[in-house]
């Protein structure tokens, strides 16, 4: 299930025909030229890897087909939401009833998680998301309160390249991160 704290959209319904119609219009989103990549981010990529907890949103990383006004690079997504009767909710665009954030990429470290993105397929829907590797150092770099049980969920629980995180969590800059969270966590 899906929560939208302060919203009309209290209790969203979750399902696989939910997601895979939303998914559906993400690819269409590539196809039509506005985006030209994405990845699955956020409390959704973790739930392909961990078990899941209360999301909000679906958030998706973008990278924009075309140059765009670095103030507003999201106008065309927007405006395509608009032509389709997407409803917009704060800066999420409600597609099969699933609010999505769409969100460029903000750091070095998530435009290089953004290029090493994986092809899924859920529901029957091809996709992509963030490696758990990428996962786990945007939620180490990120350090909120939810980051941190989640990484540690992720630490437990899910299948990931130990060499190819501690190689990420170097070049990033994390070691100190990395080391706090261990000390406090583990």
């Amino acid at each position: 299930m899906i929560l939208e704290p302060s919203s009309p959209l209290t209790f969203i319904p979750f399902n696989s025909e939910t997601l895979k119609e939303t998914l559906r219009q993400i690819n269409r989103l590539v196809a039509s030229g506005i985006i030209e990549k994405y990845a699955i981010a956020g409390g959704i990529a973790h739930f392909y890897y961990i078990e899941p907890s209360v999301t909000f949103d679906l958030d998706l990383i973008v990278a924009i087909a075309k140059e765009e006004n670095t103030l507003t690079p999201l106008t065309e997504i927007y405006d395509w939401s608009k032509k389709n009767n997407f409803e917009t909710l704060a800066e999420h665009i409600v597609i099969a009833g699933i609010p999505v954030q769409f969100l460029p990429p903000y750091n070095d470290l998530v435009k290089e998680a953004l290029e090493n993105r994986q092809e899924i397929t859920l529901f029957e829907e091809v996709t992509y998301i963030l490696s758990p590797e990428y996962l786990m150092a945007i939620m180490l770099q990120t350090g909120r309160a939810s980051d941190k049980e989640r990484l540690t969920k992720f630490f437990d629980e899910a299948v990931y390249n130990n060499d190819l995180f501690e190689d990420i969590v170097i070049r990033f800059n994390l070691t100190v991160q990395l080391s706090n969270f261990r000390k406090i966590y583990e």
